[in-house]
């Protein structure tokens, strides 16, 4: 029972709130937009002036009260041997609107009041011949015609309801076309647009801080305000919240790495120096056991000296170094050493072009970068490495290999710490999946940019762009 009630609960909680809840802010908006443009026609055709005259069909109580008055000034005239002047100004007729007979000839027109200056009553001799009618116009509406004979001559009789406006339909009825059509679309634009601005921005927020955070930047939020309880503020601060939750869990892992990565090299710098004293006292068989062990711990030095650069640069705590050098004199000593390893696994080097450009950099750092990228490319091309060097607006360094290149869905994570392309975990197959992760961050500490992408021939580049100096 308890459990029904509950579902209940929910099911009418938005009769408690509805401006919580999207599909009501369309609806209400929907019909917001409805209202105001006949609000937007009521207000103009209030205020416009009606030029035409038109006219509907008379029925019901007002035209046999018409006719019932024609026929008793008919009566009045022949059974009383009046005339029908005396019969107009009889005091239980001037009590009524103004009764205007209309004849044939203009000047023999008789009314019952005097007819105010500003009223046209030639307007309704078109309806003569008519059945009785509604006439509308600026100034006044009329009842009539119905005939009236009497000694005098024929007449046409009508009632006239001065200053009387017309029916709101009939109004809207007699403005412009263009007027109506223009109110329509103006009204519903303006409204549409405040209603579709109110509903995109949040998405677009939302879309902003995704792009932004599966880039990499983890301190991208949403913008969305604290006073939007319907579908959308919820999904926004649900978004920040998680986006707040992988924030803290990506820099706790950065931490520890980084903590584990100093706390190791202690006992690794104790490593070593036993086995420089075991080495002094070693006999020969034992030499190269403790060979292996110097070389795997001065490996395990370099990559826990890796990690920590990384989990630095990562964490924008690396101190630069910076100063304004040429690039082309770091370029050319890194190129110098990796000829030499290019020669020794029957490799080629190709440079083109020229980078003699000064820029603000850490050169250890830049070096690193380069030469990163270069074993990369000497250990998977297959005979030949090119690098071109170039600048414009800013530096290009382009290193490509002639290598199987790597797949597409894989492009974006090469930069990744630890990420290898093959699933075998040996230094020969995948290394320690570092270098290209120190490239980056190294590229990115400096201003520039690292993108990695696979030639139509076959093969991987690496795409560098650094910022000029600006004298």
């Amino acid at each position: 029972m308890s459990l029904s009630k509950a579902n209940n609960n929910v099911y009418f909680a938005w009769l408690k709130h509805p401006r919580h809840y999207l599909f009501f802010k369309i609806f209400f908006w929907f019909w917001l937009t409805i209202i105001g443009t006949v609000a937007a026609l009521v207000f103009l055709s209030n205020i416009t002036a009606i030029n035409a005259v038109t006219n509907e069909p008379l029925s019901g109580p007002m035209k046999k009260n018409l006719i019932y008055t024609a026929k008793s000034v008919e009566r009045s005239v022949i059974k009383h041997k009046r005339s029908l002047n005396e019969i107009l100004v009889h005091p239980r007729l001037t009590k009524r609107k103004l009764l205007y007979l209309s004849a044939a000839q203009g000047e023999d027109a008789r009314s019952n009041k005097e007819v105010p200056e500003n009223i046209d009553l030639s307007l309704l001799n078109f309806t003569q011949n008519m059945s009785p009618q509604v006439i509308f116009t600026e100034k006044y509406q009329a009842f009539g015609p119905v005939n009236i004979n009497v000694p005098e001559g024929s007449f046409y009789l009508y009632e006239i309801d001065i200053n009387h406006q017309p029916p709101l339909l009939l109004r809207f009825k007699l403005m412009p076309n263009w007027m109506k059509i223009f109110i329509a679309i103006a009204a519903s634009l303006v409204l549409s647009f405040v209603f579709s601005r109110n509903l995109i921005a949040p998405i677009n927020s939302l879309k902003k801080a995704a792009i932004k955070l599966s880039a990499g930047d983890l301190t991208a939020r949403a913008d969305i305000p604290l006073n939007r309880k319907d579908e959308l503020g919820v999904l926004g601060r649900d978004f920040n919240s998680m986006a707040n939750q992988l924030e803290l869990l990506i820099s706790s892992q950065k931490r520890l790495l980084a903590d584990i990565s100093h706390e190791l090299r202690s006992p690794l710098t104790r490593l070593k120096m036993a086995t420089g004293l075991a080495q002094m006292q070693a006999n020969e068989p034992s030499q190269s056991y403790l060979l292996r062990i110097e070389k795997e711990a001065n490996q395990l030095d370099k990559m826990i000296a890796d990690v920590l650069q990384v989990s630095r640069l990562e964490a924008k705590s690396q101190a630069l170094s910076l100063q304004k050098q040429s690039l082309q004199v770091i370029v050319d000593h890194v190129i110098n050493d990796a000829q030499f390893e290019a020669k020794q696994n029957n490799k080629q080097l190709k440079v083109t072009g020229s980078v003699a450009v000064n820029i603000n950099c850490d050169e250890a750092l830049i070096a690193s970068a380069l030469e990163n990228l270069l074993r990369n490319a000497i250990k998977y091309a297959q005979h030949t490495i090119s690098i071109t060097l170039k600048h414009s607006n800013a530096i290009y360094i382009e290193i490509c290999d002639d290598g199987s290149g790597v797949p597409n869905e894989q492009l974006s994570k090469l930069c990744e710490p630890f990420f290898r392309q093959s699933d075998a975990r040996d230094r020969v197959s995948g290394g320690t999946g570092l270098g290209l992760a120190i490239a980056k961050n190294a590229i990115t500490a400096h201003g520039g940019n690292l993108v990695l992408s696979n030639k139509e021939q076959g093969g991987l580049c690496a795409n560098i762009t650094l910022p000029l100096i600006k004298e």
